[in-house]
């Protein structure tokens, strides 16, 4: 589809300027941009520097985290949670100056626990270390009384289903703590006669 573009004696027009500041906003490059309007790349160029919007200056992803100092899949986690959102024109993710203003910003609320609200480490999803740990200990303790009752409705449907697995289990967890407690039993009574 091939556009037509008046230039009279060495002029853009107005409509002109409108046309390739827009097709420039759709993502067609400087050398397309020439061919619509039968003139060079660098021309167009200059058109659009001259009558164009003020260029933002866009950087690319390595450059802004080393230019932070963080690493690169803290920046790829932003954009992939959709807090922060890069243009990616020709195959690189390139941030623009504000963006890179906000990015500590936005780490230091994204990175935070959400149990407690102090910085989670790397690699941990929602919660810091104590609260993960907390939580997979404890994990029948932070479930609201709704689903505490849920959580105990399901275990006795499953237990009347299956008495054969339960007294196995039941007889496991027996034979266990008898171990531990013969084995504790014993290491006091070894203590006990070396004073």
């Amino acid at each position: 589809m091939q556009q037509t573009v008046d230039y009279t004696n060495n002029k853009v027009s107005p409509a002109t300027v409108e046309l390739l500041i827009r097709e420039r906003c759709k993502g067609k490059s400087l050398r397309q941009l020439g061919q619509m309007c039968n003139r060079s790349g660098e021309r167009v160029r200059k058109v659009l520097a001259k009558y164009g919007p003020p260029q933002v200056r866009l950087l690319p992803e390595k450059r802004v985290a080393s230019q932070l100092g963080y690493p690169t899949w803290w920046l790829t986690r932003l954009r992939k949670e959709g807090i922060i959102n890069p243009v990616r024109p020709g195959g690189r993710w390139l941030y623009s100056e504000e963006q890179v203003r906000q990015i500590p910003a936005l780490i230091a609320e994204a990175r935070r626990c959400q149990r407690c609200g102090r910085p989670r480490p790397p690699g941990s999803v929602r919660f810091c270390t104590e609260c993960s740990q907390y939580r997979e200990k404890h994990r029948y303790k932070t479930l609201s009384p709704e689903a505490k009752a849920r959580q105990t409705e399901r275990c006795r449907a499953w237990q009347k289903a299956n008495p054969e697995k339960v007294k196995e289990i039941w007889s496991r967890a027996n034979k266990r703590y008898r171990a531990e407690h013969r084995l504790g039993n014993t290491i006091l009574l070894s203590e006990g006669g070396e004073r």
